[in-house]
C-alpha cells in the first residue's frame, strides 16, 4: 500500500535534486515500519499464548463477550453522537 509520506519525502527531493537521497529514506522509512510491525505481530502471538494459558474460570470464559460488548457500547455512543452533529 502507498506511503503518503513516502511520496511527499519523495516529491520533496525531487523539487531538491536530490532524488538518490530520497529514495534512500524512503527505504528506510520501510525497513524502520516492516521492523516495528514485525516485534507488534511477534508481542500479540505471545501475548496470546499467554492469555490462553491464563484464561480460566467464569472470568476468562466471559471476557470475551464483555470486550465485545463494550465494543459494540463504543461504537454506538460515537455513532449516536455523529447522527446528532448532522445537519438538518
Amino acid at each position: 500500500m502507498p506511503s503518503p509520506s513516502a511520496l511527499v519525502v519523495l516529491l520533496g527531493a525531487v523539487a531538491l535534486n536530490r532524488v538518490g537521497f530520497g529514495i534512500a529514506l524512503v527505504a528506510a522509512f520501510s525497513v524502520g515500519l516492516a521492523g516495528a510491525l514485525t516485534i507488534v505481530g511477534l508481542l500479540v502471538l505471545k501475548a496470546r499464548d499467554i492469555a490462553a494459558r491464563r484464561r480460566g474460570g467464569k472470568v476468562g470464559q466471559l471476557l470475551p463477550i464483555l470486550s465485545a460488548g463494550a465494543i459494540l457500547l463504543v461504537g454506538a455512543v460515537l455513532t449516536t453522537q455523529a447522527v446528532m452533529n448532522l445537519p438538518f
